[in-house]
């Protein structure tokens, strides 16, 4: 009888999980740590939910919506809820477009 691989396995996949929580992306001399894979999927859900699917800029409700930082990380921005806020498609292109001219970009 074949013998289940699938507890053997379980240890290395949460091992391989942990590691893909967090990347780190260097920015001139800042290295800004981000969160990605399923936590970022759990995040992004939690704070659609929480700002009912609407633009925290110009109030329009859609699923069409980007999770953004309010401070950006390496403004010293926090990796929390509330550091977070649903804008708009257009809301967060001029949001990023305004940030980066300050940053020189």
């Amino acid at each position: 009888m074949p013998q289940n691989n699938a507890k053997s396995s379980r240890p290395r996949l949460q091992s391989i999980e942990r590691k893909v929580t967090t990347i780190e992306i260097k920015r001139g001399c800042n290295a800004v740590q981000r969160i990605v894979g399923r936590e970022l999927q759990r995040i992004r859900e939690r704070v659609l939910l929480r700002d009912e699917y609407t633009c925290r800029k110009c109030g329009s409700v859609t699923i069409d919506l980007v999770v953004d930082h309010i401070v950006p990380l390496h403004l010293g921005g926090r990796e929390s809820d509330a550091n977070r806020q649903c804008l708009c498609q257009q809301c967060h292109d001029v949001k990023s477009e305004a940030e980066g001219k300050e940053r020189g970009i």
